[in-house]
């Protein structure tokens, strides 16, 4: 049973929050974020949400990841990991990814905000990203298929624009711009993403490169350094530790950092 302890977090309250932290009217925000470590919120996601919209105005835009690592191969799957005699069975009939319909793994809050009246979402079958706002059509209008996390798609979109990072009640294995920062170097780790698409009313099997998955390595690493050593700012949004900082700042520092340590 779950213990209610403190106060609950209401839509009034994160607003506050917010803006103590550093999230301003008209900024370009990113967040990764977890429902639960915010503590008992009125109205669940959807409230988180409407904070957000509101701490950032009309003229701001919000972005969230809206990943679908279930529609990708399903040997590739850690949750669940399937039994080895399903896999056939799983890919032929896996359904080929919907930008409309096909639900986000990332969380309650990011699948209440893919579901909000006005938000985009990018047409990458397995990293797609959605926003909503004034950047919102510029930022999920192309997403390249290979190295979904690199150059020419959203996070060279959020980059350019040196968007703000929120990570609410995340870590920084959470924080899809180091992935970003990884694929600028030589040495960059990689996998191969394996999902089905239509090309031309046919359901067929597509295999791209892409970095690697952390594991929860390096990115902490280098995640908490740049926040000390860069001044990120630290706060509490309802109960959740969060750090807010700007992604062209850590994108450099950890472009420095993997050349030296991959």
């Amino acid at each position: 049973m779950r213990s209610f302890e403190g106060k609950p977090s209401t839509q009034v309250g994160l607003r506050e929050d917010l803006a103590t932290i550093g999230v301003t009217p008209g900024m370009t925000l990113l967040v990764h974020s977890s429902l639960s470590s915010i503590g008992w919120v009125v109205g669940g996601a959807p409230t988180v949400v409407r904070a957000l919209l509101s701490a950032l105005g009309e003229g701001g835009t919000l972005v969230m990841p809206a990943e679908t690592p279930l529609c990708a191969d399903p040997a590739t799957w850690t949750s669940p990991r399937l039994p080895e005699a399903w896999l056939e069975d799983v890919r032929e009939h896996l359904p080929v990814f919907d930008a409309r319909t096909t639900p986000t793994t990332m969380g309650a809050i990011c699948e209440s905000f893919r579901n909000w009246p006005d938000t985009l979402r990018s047409n990458h079958p397995v990293e797609s990203v959605c926003a909503r706002g004034i950047e919102a059509p510029g930022i999920v209008s192309e997403h390249p298929l290979a190295f979904p996390e690199g150059p020419g798609g959203p996070f060279e979109k959020l980059y350019d624009l040196d968007c703000r990072i929120l990570l609410l009640g995340v870590g920084f294995n959470r924080c899809t711009a180091l992935h970003f920062a990884e694929s600028q170097i030589d040495r960059r780790r990689l996998k191969t993403l394996r999902f089905p698409v239509l090309d031309n009313g046919r359901r067929t099997w597509v295999e791209v490169p892409n970095v690697a998955d952390d594991n929860s390595t390096l990115f902490p690493v280098v995640g908490e350094q740049f926040a000390t050593e860069e001044r990120a700012r630290r706060g509490r949004i309802g109960d959740a530790p969060s750090v807010l900082f700007p992604m062209r700042s850590l994108v450099e520092y950890a472009v420095r950092y993997f050349e030296e340590v991959l």
